[in-house]
């Protein structure tokens, strides 16, 4: 019985998911590769990100991890990492998620910046992306039909993440706020998300809106084509003062004078210190950017982005996939040399034998995952995504919801 997160290893198996490997490790948790088998050999990489115990404990970080699952899971949009799951074994929370195979915006900045930097036509692209995924997280609404406000607050390089296949996908909304979620339940002196990337309204401890974001994007989108932070002090401190001033950031094309003066003018409409002034929303920005870096709203455009991620990122890529790749196949050759061990370890040990395969002998059944589960009360809360009850064990997704793992924690 697994009860802590360092006692997780690869083939242990919670409730129809079987850890692989361990992608990341944080403050607050871990990130693995998982996958769901099904019958008839079917199988889906996915990804298990877990919440620590001592930051369960705290019901402030436990709720966060709640509501970023909750959140995630109705956002439906190809430019946003979805949460298709919520469990729990022995008081261990997890979320599962789609498995993304590639690296995070803040890897692929470092790596351009060896070699030149970001091309326009990838950035504008990269950015456009985003845009479109957070606005579809902005336009959520409750049951009612009304909007629920979500604001990200921690739109940066390390919440974005880019595949072989030149997609962007925002993730990690757990300090998001939205209605009847937010400055109320943020400690007096405490601000959430990263400093550099915040807004001068979120410094000053103002209402937030989706225009937050916005500002958060130009910040991005200037620091993609210049190659520098619009506002980034020595400290954080420093930095903080710098948003928040009225000074306004260096004009884009000061620092680049290829650029246009468009292209200048729409970065310099999402970094107005006021969110009157600012551009109002991430279509609007998506649409502004399309308007003077033609092509750079259309899906077509992805090959840029993968052509240079390839060039930039390729074997960072390719080596995290041999390593997974070897990693299932480790967990295949030991389940075939093995005889199962019934609810702990081995793909099989918690899964029936498909219907070809004639066991040699006679085994002891497996025990259900039901019976394994944990029935504390902590663990038939309410599951937030599918409104069921969740005993330890959760349903599995279906082959549509899911297709690849977010990193970030």
């Amino acid at each position: 019985m697994v009860k802590k997160l360092n006692e997780l290893e690869a083939g242990f198996v919670l409730g129809r998911y079987e850890l692989v490997l361990r992608i990341a490790s944080g403050g607050m948790g871990e990130v693995w590769a998982a996958r769901l088998k099904g019958t008839r050999g079917f199988q889906k990489v996915v990804a298990l990100k877990f919440l620590l115990p001592e930051m369960s404990a705290n019901p402030s970080f436990e709720q966060m991890f709640l509501d970023e699952a909750a959140l995630a899971a109705q956002i439906r949009h190809p430019n946003v990492v979805q949460v298709v799951d919520l469990g729990e074994e022995n008081e261990i929370l997890y979320q599962v998620m789609e498995w993304v195979s590639g690296e995070s915006l803040w890897a692929v900045m470092r790596a351009a910046a060896k070699k030149g930097g970001v091309p326009l036509e990838v950035a504008a692209r990269i950015i456009c992306q985003v845009c479109a995924g957070l606005h579809a997280a902005h336009e959520l609404k409750d049951d009612e039909g009304n909007s629920i406000g979500l604001v990200h607050r921690d739109v940066t390089p390390q919440n974005i993440l880019l595949t072989p296949e030149g997609l962007a996908k925002v993730v990690d909304f757990g300090v998001a706020k939205f209605a009847g979620r937010g400055a109320a339940e943020t400690q007096v002196g405490q601000i959430k998300g990263k400093v550099p990337y915040m807004a001068p309204e979120h410094i000053r401890g103002r209402e937030l809106d989706r225009r937050a974001d916005v500002f958060s994007l130009g910040i991005l989108f200037y620091q993609l084509i210049a190659g520098v932070h619009p506002f980034l002090g020595d400290n954080d401190q420093l930095t903080m003062v710098r948003i928040s001033s009225p000074t306004p950031a260096v004009p884009l094309r000061a620092r680049v004078p290829a650029v246009s003066e468009a292209l200048s003018n729409v970065v310099a409409a999402t970094l107005e210190k006021s969110p009157e002034k600012r551009t109002k929303t991430a279509l609007d920005l998506m649409h502004d950017i399309e308007r003077v870096v033609p092509g750079s709203s259309m899906a077509s455009s992805n090959d840029l982005v993968a052509t240079f991620l390839r060039g930039i990122v390729g074997e960072q890529i390719e080596a995290r996939e041999a390593e997974l790749r070897e990693a299932l196949k480790d967990l295949d050759s030991r389940a075939s040399m093995l005889p199962p061990e019934p609810g702990k370890r081995g793909s099989q040990a918690s899964l029936p034998p498909a219907r070809d395969e004639v066991p040699a002998a006679p085994a002891a059944p497996a025990a259900p995952a039901h019976r394994r589960a944990d029935r504390s009360p902590r663990a038939t809360r309410r599951c937030l995504i599918s409104g069921r009850r969740c005993h330890g064990t959760t349903a599995p997704p279906t082959a549509s919801q899911t297709t690849g793992a977010a990193t970030s924690f």
